[in-house]
């Protein structure tokens, strides 16, 4: 009946995530299945060993472990939309425990929880001791000992290699939500295998085979690519903003070096797929581990590609089997010996590492900021627009304070803070002559809300959320036709097109070299709920229509007038809408 219990219990939750997260009802029978195995060899083994104190303590420890797999997963799918990893428990585990970034619970909060948890767990066992005992003195009588022997060590032996199953078969539908073997997975891809991803993986897979490698570039320039996390285009200066908030960034612009896209829109509110999107020129629900990516091609025709990154990209989502980068060749936060993760200095500290640049060996440079992302490290001395004194660390419940850490006041300060790390790192680079002939590209992964919706990002496509500066540091005869509008796949092919090496067919984005025309980007968020977002743009207008499925809802916006988004225009202009109603529905359906 204890066991029986316990296999109720566990449905339940599996049950609850279910429900609550969107998953199937298949996971739930797998993860009934994997704790009745695990129950069961305890019974029968412990039975043989007449072991009874020890089995109460494992199962308080069992069901300990559970309510702890349990919560991590709640926490994961309430930020995140997907389940933990141990690999991702593993990378942030130090930083959680001592109490700093990302979350601030520290060793004490952690103890605590353990300790209670356990000690609830045990009375509960204690409480059923005798049914218990009972249990295991039936089992020995009934069965004896070398039955029972080889009938726990059966189950041991099914246990292992059902949760082995589960852990390879992460695109079965019986096991891609389990609980438990979801967490032992060696990679936590945020992009989860589906039909539509294998498809253009295996497409890739024949366009890379065929393309022309280590063909040397028309133009072996040295390329730099600056993402800043969380940039917002209207806070910054160059883009009109009131504020001296991009003085660097400003100068460029006006010395003619620097050219300046009007209106920019990253594929999604969030760092993951902005990135991958950014790289793989492709809409979110198109990219995988496989896919043919900027990285990829550079690498085949002769490039050295480094990456530079503030914040733990090591241990996020399976971003490194994403960017592929070779040993020596990738220094992120997990790096660093002088700061803490999400300091931007860190990637000053990586840039002493590289080599002064060589004649016959051009460079990809991939640098990641954290300056204006709200768990980013603020300097003492980047305090403008608030007082030095007004200073508040993210570890202090980052999501329950968001309105201090991300007030606009602050948020100015660290785009100020940022524009000054651009500045150091073009003279680091210039030091060692990577921009002796070089193409530059600043820009962001996403927004960021600041209160006038919504604080922080993942959750919202208005303009807050997904437009973007996009900023190209190329010679000033290079004549770029149309730079009224651009989408985050757009800056690949840009790259390639300037180097002269052709695009492969499978990417999504198109050169700003090449003339512009009418076209519909496809947005989404990649935490729940999906919301989705078509952007329609032509020589005259530029309409964004934003769906959630989920709630019903649906809104269209006149971005060349209403900035602010506040003017819905569904049932004004029923005509534009069903458009882009069935764009959304088409891109959605491929999946």
């Amino acid at each position: 009946m204890f066991v029986v219990l316990h296999l109720l219990l566990s449905a339940a939750v599996a049950t609850a995530f279910a429900s609550q997260f969107g998953y199937t009802m298949r996971p739930i029978a797998a993860h009934v299945l994997l704790v009745a195995e695990w129950d069961l060899a305890l019974v029968a083994l412990m039975s043989v060993f007449r072991a009874r104190r020890t089995y109460r303590f494992l199962m308080a420890v069992t069901c300990t472990l559970q309510a702890y797999l349990y919560l991590l997963h709640a926490v994961s799918n309430i930020f995140w939309g997907r389940n933990m990893t141990g690999h991702l428990v593993l990378a942030f585990g130090p930083t959680v425990w001592s109490g700093r970034e990302p979350f601030p619970v520290g060793a004490i909060g952690i103890s605590v929880f353990a300790l209670v948890t356990f000690a609830l767990m045990t009375a509960i066992v204690v409480f059923g001791g005798r049914a218990l005992d009972n249990s295991l003195s039936y089992g020995f009588r009934r069965f004896h000992y070398t039955r029972t022997l080889a009938a726990g060590l059966a189950m041991a032996a099914l246990f292992g290699a059902t949760i082995r199953w589960g852990i390879e078969s992460r695109n079965a539908p019986l096991w891609n939500q389990e609980l438990i073997a979801s967490f032992f997975r060696p990679d936590g891809f945020a992009f989860e295998p589906t039909p539509r991803r294998y498809a253009v993986a295996e497409r890739d897979a024949v366009l890379r085979a065929t393309y022309p490698h280590r063909s040397p570039p028309a133009s072996r320039k040295h390329v730099v690519l600056i993402i800043v996390d969380s940039l917002r285009a209207d806070r910054m200066q160059v883009y009109g903003y009131s504020r001296p908030t991009t003085p660097f960034l400003s100068q460029l612009v006006q010395s003619g070096r620097m050219k300046k896209v009007g209106a920019a829109f990253s594929t999604c509110s969030e760092s993951f797929c902005g990135i991958t999107s950014t790289l793989a020129s492709r809409e979110f629900l198109d990219i995988s581990a496989h896919t043919f990516d900027l990285q990829d091609v550079l690498r085949d025709t002769g490039y050295q590609t480094r990456f530079l990154l503030s914040g733990n990209h090591s241990a996020w989502n399976g971003l490194p089997q994403f960017y592929r980068a070779s040993a020596g060749t990738f220094f992120d936060g997990s790096q660093t010996r002088r700061y803490t993760m999400d300091d931007d200095r860190l990637v000053l500290e990586g840039l002493e590492r590289v080599p002064t640049a060589s004649e016959d060996q051009p460079t990809f440079f991939y640098v990641h900021l954290m300056s204006t992302h709200y768990l980013g490290v603020q300097f003492p001395e980047s305090h403008v627009f608030t007082r030095p004194d007004d200073s508040i660390s993210p570890g202090l419940e980052p999501y329950k304070i968001l309105e201090k850490l991300n007030k606009p006041d602050r948020y100015d300060d660290k785009v100020l803070q940022a524009d000054g790390i651009i500045q150091q790192l073009f003279a680091a680079l210039a030091a060692k002559h990577y921009l002796d002939d070089a193409m530059v590209i600043v820009t962001a992964d996403h927004g960021e809300g600041l209160g006038e919706r919504h604080w922080a990002h993942g959750w919202d496509l208005y303009n807050e959320d997904i437009r973007i500066p996009m900023l190209l540091y190329d010679m000033p005869k290079v004549e770029y036709p149309d730079l009224a509008f651009a989408a985050q796949v757009d800056i690949a092919p840009t790259i390639l097109d300037r180097l002269g090496l052709p695009i492969p067919a499978s990417w999504q984005g198109q050169s700003l070299l090449a003339p512009a025309r009418k076209r519909f980007t496809y947005h989404q968020t990649y935490f729940l709920p999906n919301r989705f977002a078509v952007l329609y743009r032509d020589e005259r207008a530029l309409f964004k229509f934003i769906a959630t499925p989920q709630y019903g809802k649906e809104e269209l916006y006149d971005l060349t007038v209403d900035h602010g988004e506040v003017h819905n225009l569904v049932t004004e202009q029923p005509a534009l809408t069903e458009l882009l109603r069935n764009k959304v529905r088409a891109y959605r359906l491929e999946e």
